[in-house]
Formats: C-alpha cells, structure tokens, sequence
C-alpha cells in the first residue's frame, strides 16, 4: 500500500485536549493532520493559526470532514457520524450526514471521496469509544462552531521533505508520534534541524512518544536544544526549544 493509500485514523490515539495543552499560550501552530483532532484541540487552546500536514491525503479528507461537522451538524449527530465512517465499507457518501457536511468540504476533499468512492481511506486506529477525551464536549463543539472561519491549512508531505514546503515560523510544531518507527538518528537530526528554521525565537518541537528507540537529552543543535519531557499518565511529550 502507498502512502498515497493509506487509511486515515477517524479518532486520535493521544489524548489531544491534554497534549495540545501541554505548551500553554501558542498562538501559532503546525502539526500533523492525523485523524484530525490535533487541529480542533489546538484551536480550542487557544491558538490562532493551526496548520496541517500529513504524508496521506486521507488525513486531509478526515480532517475536512470535521470542520465541515462541526459548521453543519448538531453535536450529538458527530461521533455517530465518526462510528460510521470507520466501519464504513461502501460509497463515504452513503452516510447520511455527508450530504450536508459536502458544501463545506474543501475542493481537493470533494475530489478524493469522488476519486475513491469505496474504497478503503478511512478505519485505521482505534475505535471512537475507546478515545472519548478526543470528542469535544457540547460546549467545546459550540466554541468551534463560533471560531472556526474556513478549513485548516493542509500540507501533503512526509517529515523528511517538510521543511522545505513552509514558508512562516511557528510557536509550534508538533510531529506526534512519528518518529517511534520512521527515521535512523541521522536522518532525526536532520529533520530536526531543518524544521528549527520555522521556529520562532523560544519555539518548540513536541515529539510525542509511543515506542520511542532513542535518547535526546544530548542534544545540540545550532539553534535547537533539547529542552525537557513533560509526563502526565501514560501521556509523554519531548520538547526541543529554538535558542536563537
């Protein structure tokens, strides 16, 4: 299967109201698109600009399919919407709530559910039930409703060729999980490095463990450090912070 391919998740497998509120008062944001939680969380937080990236396309489309949720939608009707999805094996637009969430899909989300139809983008990952922290609350969905002005910025990319598709600095980037089982130590330390140019001065990469296999405390870039691991329960985040 390409990347090209590849199931998008329906429902995050880290608890996103927590982790997004890890580094409090980030105003500009850049992470992974993945099931598309990590964007709505952020925005709830806070932040002002969340961008998106991801090395499928079906992250896009889910997280599309969210924001456009959350715009036309009731609240009780988002996590049967999500449950759907998931287990869905036909056209994505049987589902009923689809033909009212359609006008707020981007045009490249409308292209992809019409280029694939029935085929398999969505199911990969957990459950919904098993994942309730990441369902916003009636209050939460309320707040998105009202702040929430057009669907997030998305960037097609892998980790490795990301740095050289961004164009602005963040407070912010958070990489998730990622690099649990991709990347040796050199190619890490690229990345790294590369991405440290998008930072604003005091900035941070949050690296989300899982399985991690390495250790960072030493290190030491020209302008990214190793900065501290937050712990919360069984929730990890290694941060990098930009020195200058």
């Amino acid at each position: 299967m390409s990347f090209d391919d590849l199931p998008a998740y329906v429902v995050s497998n880290e608890n996103q109201r927590l982790t997004t509120n890890f580094v409090p008062n980030v105003t500009d944001v850049l992470t992974v698109a993945g099931s598309g939680d990590q964007a709505l969380f952020y925005k709830l937080a806070g932040a002002r600009v969340v961008d998106t990236f991801d090395i499928t396309p079906n992250a896009r489309v889910i997280q599309d399919i969210k924001y456009a949720a959350v715009k036309s939608v009731p609240v009780d009707e988002y996590k049967s919407l999500l449950c759907q999805l998931r287990c869905l094996s036909n056209d994505i637009m049987s589902v009923p709530q689809m033909v009212k969430l359609k006008q707020f899909l981007t045009k490249e989300s409308r292209e992809r559910i019409e280029q694939k139809k029935s085929q398999y983008i969505f199911g990969i990952g957990p459950n919904v039930d098993m994942h309730p922290e990441n369902i916003p609350t009636p209050e939460e969905y309320e707040k998105l409703k009202n702040i929430l002005e057009k669907p997030f910025v998305f960037i097609l990319s892998d980790l490795e060729s990301l740095g050289v598709k961004l164009n602005q600095k963040y407070d912010l980037i958070n990489i998730s999980n990622i690099f649990d089982n991709c990347y040796d130590t050199q190619t890490q330390t690229k990345i790294l490095h590369d991405l440290s140019d998008h930072l604003k001065i005091g900035g941070r990469i949050a690296y989300l463990p899982q399985y991690k296999r390495f250790k960072y405390q030493n290190l030491k870039l020209p302008k990214l450090v190793y900065e501290k691991t937050l712990k919360h329960n069984q929730e990890e985040m290694i941060l990098f912070q930009r020195t200058r």
